[in-house]
């Protein structure tokens, strides 16, 4: 089909390897939750396309960006879907450019887009009955600092794998009232939640699902004020992004229409005259979308401008529905039986007419405008659906004898889709799914077969403080993990000075065991035999030795340049701390069967790699900073956010998953994790302070975090743990019945887990550290970078 092929080879000029990467999934995979989608989009640069060219991005025109959308509806309708909102939200954000740069984020927030392939959700508000498609859903009540935000979207695309949320809110005028604000935020902040609530499984695998915000707490930069016209109508740049969703998402809808036309021209069944009309209705609403298309590209981006892609969007959905069901009586009955597709996309077609405005509630002001009565008004009071993928249709969907659903294979965390005979969609909601994940391809000697993975979300969170004591905090039985919420823990370095070390770690944390471990503990004998899990863990532990001590090194450097005796008091128990991880680890080797003379050799043979690559590009980074500059705060926001921030849940994971398995790797993980959320929140109080007393140090160290946190995004931590990862997985295959039911996480069996999950798991949990950590401190726009 000619414009859809020419659609096809613009869309691969503009994102190569997109297209070619989605027909290697399975169309019921496409368009089933966790599908894979989402990352091929990633990979070829799916996120940039409509960012101007000034931030870094593609800058796909108009018509260029109806094109490509297109051509991702023919292959992939719930992608396609999912990411006009992301293009929605994202052309928001650069028409917002100008008061984002006010707010010092503009160049930090797009190039972070484009660099970073992030994912952007829209949490617009909704279109219930009697409430307006720009009346707020979420309120924001101010703060020391920013806002607490509170609120809920439903349905919001790309539920679990969105990296930036945007959303309007009602916040507190200036003269009094309420006024409509633009905020984003990280989507990884505490009480940021996901709750299921798509219950068709047709465009599933866009994501929608509840998302619920509880308290939390964003900075006040991240909230920009918006000006909405008298009655609520739309601003300048509202309408801009409006033009943007009623194209993209029309354009889908087109993709979608376009594949079963393909079809039935090529099956050559009917009249040639019929097949001529066909291709003609199809035609119609291309014409009518790109021409709209053309005419934003030429300025057209007023109110005016708005009405006549309304009616150019309403009659391509009309052309659009008209021409898929045209396709399908042309294909007949036997194509409509036979091939799960085709009446799955004749059910995505009709909700096309879901999305906001609908005809009525824009009816009146269409009216007014075409007889010349008055200028076309999209007026904020005026009800309309929500901008996201409807629930399908319920009366084409009983027509169709087959519809995808997703079924579970035994034993597995996430569905995998397989196509059944259902004469309606299920009822019950879709399961959760978070973040989209790539199949792994692992180095290393011992190659494990690639698996893809679709995480659970990580468990719901509020911003509600921890109220664990210091004493608490320090004690074996009493701690909580930061897989269990610790992450909100608040300790400052006044709560743990030296009086509160000896006090507390070597009894309640140590429990007397200086070596880390209680005496009854032993390592198993098989552990001493050559193999892939002897091979994981001396590796491990050999790096954490390394790590340990070069982190107290540079520790020592934190103690001389402290600025009073309270921090240095506390840092020289860090120092403490980290040289007693690395004895303790260094001593494992030992356990291990490997000889105290032999001990140094095998750190530095095991780790040699991964120093260069990991710890090497580390210290170079941050030891000038607390070396020759002498930054106490500087190196203070280092050792917190990009070391112990980063490191500390792997180190975690690696105590739950080991504790079947090696009972003394176990506890010393344990004692060392309780030691590193202590760190992280006393690090976190003295950033905290310093910028109560010296606001202006802000940009400097968001800088310092960013150019951090580029650094950190280089180094191959992700193939190191992978390899780790993998050589446990098959260490652990013939010790599958002695592990049993032991869970690694709360309703998680290790026995079930795949490296692929484990890696997943750290990762949310640093996502989450990161953010509360950042956040408390006043630095949460380090994490739009």
């Amino acid at each position: 089909m000619r414009s859809l092929d020419h659609a096809r080879a613009l869309c691969e000029s503009y994102l190569p390897g997109l297209l070619d990467g989605l027909s290697k999934i399975p169309f019921e995979q496409r368009e089933a939750p966790g599908g894979g989608t989402l990352a091929v989009f990633r990979a070829s640069g799916g996120p940039s396309l409509v960012i101007p060219k000034e931030y870094g991005g593609l800058g796909a025109s108009p018509l260029d960006a109806v094109r490509v959308t297109r051509a991702i509806g023919a292959h992939a309708p719930s992608l396609a879907v999912a990411t006009t909102m992301h293009h929605f939200s994202v052309a928001t954000l650069f028409t917002f450019a100008e008061s984002i740069k006010n707010s010092g984020m503009e160049w930090a927030l797009l190039e972070a887009i484009t660099s970073r392939s992030l994912l952007v959700s829209s949490g617009f508000a909704e279109g219930r009955p009697a409430q307006g498609i720009l009346s707020p859903t979420m309120t924001a009540t101010p703060v020391d600092g920013g806002y607490r935000i509170n609120g809920s979207k439903k349905p919001c695309s790309l539920s679990h794998s969105m990296d930036l949320l945007t959303a309007s809110v009602a916040v507190p005028a200036p003269g009094g009232g309420q006024q409509t604000a633009f905020l984003l935020m990280p989507a990884t902040l505490r009480g940021i939640t996901r709750h299921p609530f798509w219950g068709s499984s047709v465009l599933a695998g866009a994501e929608s699902d509840e998302v619920r915000l509880t308290d939390v707490f964003i900075e006040e930069e991240l909230v920009i004020p918006t000006e909405n016209g008298p009655d609520g109508m739309l601003d300048d740049l509202q309408t801009v992004g409006f033009i943007w969703f009623e194209l993209l998402i029309t354009a889908s809808y087109l993709g979608m229409a376009s594949t079963l036309v393909e079809r039935a021209l090529a099956d050559g069944r009917g009249a040639v005259t019929d097949r001529a009309a066909l291709g003609t209705r199809l035609e119609t609403a291309t014409q009518l979308l790109e021409g709209a298309a053309r005419a934003m590209q030429a300025g057209e981006t007023d109110d005016d401008a708005l009405a006549r892609v309304l009616m150019a969007r309403y009659g391509a959905q009309d052309a659009i529905t008209d021409a898929a069901r045209q396709a399908v009586e042309m294909l007949g009955g036997m194509s409509f039986i036979r091939s799960p597709e085709v009446a799955y996309l004749v059910a995505a077609c009709q909700c096309a007419a879901f999305h906001p405005p609908s005809r009525a509630s824009v009816a009146a002001s269409l009216v007014d405008y075409l007889d010349g009565t008055r200028p076309f008004m999209m007026n904020d009071s005026a009800p309309a659906p929500a901008a996201q993928p409807p629930a399908a249709p319920q009366a084409p969907v009983q027509q169709a004898p087959m519809q995808p659903s997703v079924v579970p294979p035994a034993g597995a965390p996430a569905p995998g889709p397989t196509i059944e005979p259902a004469p309606t969609p299920p009822p019950t909601s879709a399961p959760a799914r978070a973040a989209d994940a790539a199949p792994v391809t692992v180095p290393g000697p011992r190659p494990q077969p690639v698996i893809t993975y679709s995480p659970q979300p990580a468990a719901p969170r509020t911003d509600e403080r921890s109220g664990m004591t210091a004493d608490d905090a320090a004690d074996w039985d009493q701690a909580s993990s930061l897989f269990d919420g610790a992450e909100g823990i608040r300790l400052t370095a006044r709560d743990c000075d030296l009086r509160y070390w000896f006090a507390n770690v070597p009894q309640r944390t140590l429990r007397g065991n200086i070596l880390g471990y209680s005496p009854e503990l032993v390592t198993p004998d098989f552990l001493h035999e050559p193999g892939p899990l002897r091979d994981a863990l001396v590796q491990e532990v050999a790096f954490r030795a390394l790590a340990e001590e070069r982190a107290a090194r540079a520790i020592g450097y934190i103690v001389a340049c402290a600025p009073d005796s309270t921090t240095a008091e506390f840092y020289a128990t860090q120092l403490m701390d980290e040289t007693r991880h690395a004895m303790i680890f260094r001593n494992h080797l030992r356990n291990l069967g490997i000889d105290e003379q032999d001990v140094a050799a095998v750190i530095a043979r095991e780790t040699s790699h991964d120093r260069a690559a990991i710890l090497d590009p580390l210290e170079e980074y941050g030891m000038p900073i607390v070396r020759e500059q002498q930054d106490f705060v500087g190196g203070v926001v280092l050792l917190t956010i990009l070391v112990e921030g980063f490191l500390a849940p792997s180190f975690e994971l690696s105590e739950r998953k080991w504790r079947p398995i090696d009972p003394r790797m176990a506890d010393m993980e344990k004692g060392a994790a309780i030691d590193e959320v202590r760190h992280l929140a006393v690090g976190t109080s003295i950033i905290r302070e310093h910028l109560q007393r010296h606001p202006d140090e802000k940009e400097r160290l968001v800088d310092l975090i960013r150019d951090g946190m580029r650094l950190w995004e280089q180094l191959p931590v992700s193939d190191q743990l992978t390899r780790w990862e993998n050589w446990f997985q098959e260490g652990i295959e013939p010790h599958l019945a002695a592990i049993g039911d032991y869970e690694v996480w709360d309703g998680r069996r290790l026995a079930d887990t795949t490296p692929e999950e484990r890696l997943q798991k750290a990762v949310e949990v640093t996502s989450i550290v990161h953010s509360t950590r950042l956040t408390d401190m006043g630095l949460g726009r380090a994490l739009i970078y």
